[in-house]
């Protein structure tokens, strides 16, 4: 993988240091370290599709996603905590990072060790995680609430995918038929801790302290691959193969998405289950895909 000062960029990245937690860049493909023009017409374009469901065995679903088409972002946030304090976390987290964009409002300084887009993607879940923090903090009954987050920002002009993701919902990548989980979960397991009772807590979530890292993947997309930002309702219920299976069996996002769903709920829907399907085109491919799709697909 390139060096982080490769990341030299387009994005002219602002020089101001960051009081917060770091944002920790990630980069999952060569060449995304390279400069690329921004150019005036789309080098691809995505179409995608999103759904939650309460599962099987929870009362409540403490799943939030939002799918903001004119700004290529895509989230996913499972929150945790009692009295619908997850619930509450989660909800929050998407709304702000949504409003966020929509607004073209970014709080505090840019991150200076990421392109600027990233940054912004940062800094909107760093906005979620205090929003978060300060709500818990003004109601005892919320009381350590959190959210984990998996925030997806495709840049089209650009062909650029920027991640920001803390916990342990999961980012995988479909190209070539091969699936990859770019995401690294943030459990105790990954930190080498083993045990029933403790090696799937996390270490990192949002709203839990004043600030939060943030890991930042960043990525070239190509024509035909497919992301799937999913909670951990999903990927623990259905490995990893039977994921690739229905995604590269599957033609249109939204139908993909109510197979996955269906699946996690007949292997037992344990907990609330979240899945956005964002697959990526070229521009004259997508057109004629908009053709095909079926009335309730959403697109970008």
């Amino acid at each position: 993988m390139p060096r982080l000062s490769d990341l030299t960029n387009d994005d002219e990245r602002e020089e101001e240091e960051h009081p917060d937690a770091p944002a920790k860049p990630i980069v999952v493909d060569d060449d995304a370290a390279d400069d690329e023009p921004t150019r005036a017409s789309p080098f691809i374009l995505v179409s995608a599709a999103g759904q939650t469901d309460k599962g099987q065995k929870r009362k409540n679903n403490e799943d939030s996603y939002v799918v903001v088409d004119e700004h290529g972002l895509f989230v996913v946030a499972d929150g945790m905590g009692g009295y619908a304090g997850g619930e509450i976390a989660s909800a929050l987290t998407v709304e702000v990072i949504e409003k966020a964009f929509k607004a073209q409002t970014f709080e505090g300084p840019a991150y200076e060790n990421v392109p600027r887009r990233g940054s912004e993607l940062a800094r909107s879940i760093q906005m979620a995680n205090k929003a978060v923090f300060e709500k818990a903090a003004g109601d005892p009954m919320l009381k350590g609430m959190g959210t984990t987050v998996v925030a997806a920002r495709f840049s089209l002009n650009k062909q650029r995918l920027y991640l920001g993701h803390v916990g342990d919902s999961r980012c995988y990548r479909l190209r070539e038929g091969k699936l990859e989980q770019i995401t690294t979960d943030h459990t105790m397991a990954a930190l080498g801790f083993t045990g029933p009772a403790f090696a799937h807590r996390l270490n990192r979530a949002v709203g839990t302290q004043p600030s939060v890292e943030i890991d930042l993947i960043i990525g070239r997309p190509r024509p035909d691959d497919a992301y799937l930002l999913c909670s951990d309702g999903l990927s623990k219920m259905v490995p990893d193969e039977e994921l690739r299976q229905i995604l590269v069996a599957t033609k249109h996002p939204q139908q993909a998405i109510d197979q996955l769903i269906t699946r996690a709920n007949e292997k037992g829907g344990h907990d609330n289950i979240t899945a956005i399907l964002v697959c990526v085109k070229k521009p004259a491919e997508y057109i004629r895909s908009l053709r095909e799709a079926p009335p309730a697909e959403q697109a970008n």
